[in-house]
């Protein structure tokens, strides 16, 4: 299962994303629903077994040239996540916004211990 988790304090939103059978995360769109102009972002997953346990994985950070208007959205590149994963018998893989730079101001960062709670509870969900 591939879920795209919700945060709505996140400044920038995942849209949609992408997946195929060389890269779970080939594609994702991005759209800022903050006040401010993003110029760089890191998107992230947690990889949930069965058993409970996770792993968190970070991309790496995104620099966005021309920036992203609030409103607007931006599709991000390929993220290189393994489909071995699946082949481990994960039960979930969740992506998320990990961190956001805006034009001022301190970058956004999710909380990854949040973020691993709620990835292992929708997992849980699933599995019954």
């Amino acid at each position: 299962m591939i879920v795209n988790l919700p945060q709505p304090d996140s400044p920038v939103q995942l849209v949609s994303t992408v997946h195929s059978n060389s890269d779970l995360l080939s594609a994702a769109t991005l759209k800022n629903v903050g006040q401010k102009l993003v110029s760089a972002c890191r998107l992230g997953w947690v990889v949930v077994f069965p058993t409970g346990s996770n792993e968190l994985h970070l991309g790496v950070p995104m620099n966005i040239s021309a920036g992203i208007e609030p409103g607007a959205i931006w599709d991000a590149p390929a993220q290189s996540v393994s489909p071995e994963f699946t082949k481990h018998k994960a039960a979930a893989i969740d992506f998320f916004v990990a961190e956001v730079y805006q034009s001022v101001g301190e970058p956004w960062k999710a909380d990854l211990a949040q973020i691993r709670q709620q990835a292992r509870r929708v997992a849980i969900r699933s599995q019954r």
